[in-house]
């Protein structure tokens, strides 16, 4: 028995394959976003950012790995903070299509608040932000109640039921990290629970 167990665990030991580590590009150290939670290097804000640099980075970068989608979302990003939102949105909505949680929450910002002369399209930015908040992500995970409390996705195929709209609150709860987070969140459950009586 003991034999039989020494080779299953080589065996499993054999089938995991190794993991190598990414590398980290020039258009990763110019355009990383500090929430997402596909980076592998440090945060560049919007002021500190170099766009024109950025942008020539991530183009090479994305001439040379075309699906990865966190490279895609970090040239989107540069374009869109240097106003060329023509150029940005492909880029943002391939990041969104291939699961980026980032991605998904920051196009149905744009598209919730029509920047960059985006049409605003309710029902597209509940689909987005109920996929990001099941990844996990905070801001879609409080961005998406306050959305439903207020009725902005009426007339969509809401996709999340106030259970998993719960589910949302309790995990931002658990992610809250500074007094204004923990805030939002409080109220944003205060919010809900009235919503819920009135329904």
């Amino acid at each position: 028995m003991k034999k039989l167990l020494l080779g299953l665990t080589a065996l499993t030991l054999w089938t995991v394959p190794a993991i190598a580590a990414e590398e980290i590009t020039e258009c990763d150290k110019l355009a990383s976003h500090g929430s997402d939670p596909d980076k592998i290097a440090p945060a560049v804000s919007e002021s500190g950012m170099n766009k024109a640099a950025a942008q020539a980075a991530c183009e090479a970068a994305v001439a040379k790995d075309p699906n990865n989608r966190r490279l895609r979302y970090q040239l989107g990003r540069a374009y869109f903070y240097d106003g060329k939102f023509d150029k940005a949105l492909p880029y943002l909505e391939f990041a969104a299509s291939a699961g980026g949680q980032q991605a998904q929450f920051v196009l149905g910002y744009i598209i919730d608040g029509g920047q960059g002369g985006v049409k605003k399209d309710p029902c597209k930015v509940e689909d987005l932000w109920v996929k990001s908040a099941r990844q996990g992500r905070f801001a879609a995970q409080t961005s998406y109640p306050h959305h439903v409390v207020r009725g902005m996705f009426k007339g969509c195929r809401q996709q999340a039921d106030n259970a998993e709209v719960q589910v949302f609150l309790d995990a931002a709860k658990k992610q809250a990290g500074d007094y204004y987070q923990k805030l939002l969140v409080s109220m944003l459950m205060e919010e809900f629970a009235t919503y819920k009586t009135k329904k």
